[in-house]
């Protein structure tokens, strides 16, 4: 992989026979989780007897991303990746937030020799992983 244009704060890495590959950087990587609300009443009554958590929604925006030209179909072909996100670096002990099956929804890209830098991406993946390095 060549050597990325932007700093890094987390990591992409394209997910083939159940190993990442790292495939490119990330830089300024905000997360948003929502979750449908599921509220039920009973007759008579004016407070919900079922109030819970449905579906989880799990959103990424990301400022910079640099993606290596090889793997440039991740960028145009809408395929999967995931974001390995380490807000305290990557030395051992620190906290890893992993946003899984991420499918980019927006992005505007500039090409460059050696890969393609994205900038204001939005995407949203199905789970959210918090590990430690």
């Amino acid at each position: 992989m060549s050597t990325p244009l932007i700093g890094r704060n987390a990591v992409v890495q394209y997910v083939s026979g159940g190993t990442g590959i790292t495939i490119g950087y990330a830089q300024g990587v905000t997360e948003d989780m929502t979750a449908d609300l599921i509220k039920e009443f009973q007759l008579n009554s004016d407070k919900a007897a079922v109030l819970a958590a449905g579906n989880k929604h799990f959103k990424i925006a990301v400022d910079k991303m640099y993606i290596d030209n090889t793997f440039g179909a991740v960028m145009y072909g809408n395929q999967v990746v995931d974001f390995v996100v380490g807000p305290a670096g990557t030395s051992v002990g620190s906290p890893k937030i992993t946003i899984k099956n991420v499918v980019l929804i927006a992005r505007n890209n500039k090409v460059d020799q050696k890969g393609i830098v994205g900038e204001k991406i939005t995407g949203e993946g199905n789970d959210r992983i918090v590990s430690v390095f």
